[in-house]
């Protein structure tokens, strides 16, 4: 840690827990037009639903970072994203031809949303997780226990 981050003034650990809320309700919500674009014919939805759900993925990113997380970890976070990206947006014959097939085209869809929602909840269980330590773990001022007469 620099001299420069120690200087600045810690986010309270309040704002860094919306923060995170905000990403996982924009995550969600994107998930959920990204359904209602593929099963009903609404395919205009989906371009907009991917990236309300990259961006609550993103905030929840900047989180993580805020509260701590370190740099590799979030970069193996990132790449259980992308796995979970690459098996949802790409079609059938992409992952076939690389043989990284897991069955059906819904079971390797599944299996992609499933990664990308495990990575966007490990970094926002880290996130309420750090802010927690932080708070529970700062040291308090010592009391004066008085005359000893």
């Amino acid at each position: 840690m620099s001299l420069a981050d120690m200087a600045k003034p810690a986010l309270p650990s309040s704002t860094l827990r919306s923060y995170a809320m905000i990403g996982m309700v924009l995550y969600a919500f994107g998930v959920l037009l990204n359904e209602i674009g593929n099963s009903v014919p609404q395919l205009w939805l989906v371009p907009y639903a991917d990236t309300i759900s990259a961006l609550g993925f993103v905030i929840a990113l900047y989180t993580a970072s805020l509260s701590g997380v370190g740099t590799r970890l979030m970069v193996v976070i990132g790449l259980i994203y992308g796995v979970g990206t690459f098996f949802v947006s790409e079609p059938e014959s992409t992952y076939m031809a690389s043989g990284l097939a897991l069955g059906s085209y819904d079971t390797t869809r599944y299996v992609g949303l499933g990664l990308i929602g495990f990575a966007l909840i490990v970094l926002i269980g880290l996130s309420f997780y750090l802010t927690r330590v932080r708070k529970a773990s700062a040291v308090q001022p010592k009391q004066d226990a008085g005359p000893t007469t």
